[in-house]
């Protein structure tokens, strides 16, 4: 009996070797990267943009005053955006920019003269959507949790012009008007592209404040402008 209870603690212990050198050889050179991307390793492993972004995604909300076509003048604009990562560079990165935006104003009165004279002021509201842009961020102030950017892109725009007039008949058209481009209570889209640039400030990382203005070229041109103050989302 002495022989098979020998053989029987040989095996196993050879097999409790083997299982022993498999685990042994599965195992990780060294420590897994620390939270939040820093450490030796880089920040490959949980970031797919460098340093102060994670995956370097962002959505916000925008408010600042606007300068509006059609003669209108200073107004308001709301804005909500998201910024989803393309690629990134040596300096920088490149993403994929989604945009909404509502902006109004009411003109100061301005007078017509025919047919009859008569004073009257334009009221506008202006939905522009900007389902296509590139957006360009500079990481090269990082440490200073800065980021300059640019964008650009494509905008589809619902333009609504109304005209406020004490009387109550109706406001004919006037050659006025007509320079304007403005009929009463007109409503139309347009296509055109937008420009812009402004300064991110990461306050955590989680959270940033930008500073932010754009210029809209559309129905034809007119030309739309907006200076925006920026809460950002990143994760």
């Amino acid at each position: 009996m002495g022989s098979p209870r020998i053989r029987a603690v040989v095996a196993a212990a050879l097999a409790a070797w083997v299982v022993a050198g498999a685990a042994s050889a599965q195992e990780p050179e060294g420590p897994p990267p620390p939270a939040g991307g820093r450490g030796q390793a880089g920040t490959r492993y949980h970031e797919l943009l460098p340093d102060i972004g994670r995956i370097g995604a962002q959505v916000g909300a925008a408010l600042g005053p606007s300068w509006n076509p059609y003669e209108v003048g200073t107004g308001w604009q709301v804005a909500a955006f998201i910024d989803l990562p393309l690629a990134r560079t040596r300096g920088g990165r490149l993403s994929y920019e989604i945009l909404l935006g509502l902006s109004g104003g009411d003109s100061d009165v301005f007078t017509i003269t025919r047919p009859v004279p008569r004073q009257v002021r334009t009221r506008l509201r202006l939905l522009d959507v900007s389902p296509f842009a590139l957006k360009y961020t500079l990481t090269g102030l990082d440490r200073m949790r800065l980021r300059p950017y640019v964008t650009a892109g494509l905008d589809v725009a619902v333009i609504g012009t109304e005209l406020l007039d004490e009387s109550p008949n109706p406001v004919p058209d006037s050659p006025e008007l007509e320079a304007l481009g403005i009929r009463d209570a007109d409503a139309r889209i347009s296509l055109g592209g937008h420009a812009g640039a402004g300064l991110e400030v990461r306050v955590s990382r989680g959270l940033s404040l930008n500073l932010d203005y754009r210029l809209a070229r559309i129905d034809g041109s007119r030309t739309l402008q907006a200076a925006s103050a920026v809460l950002g989302f990143h994760w």
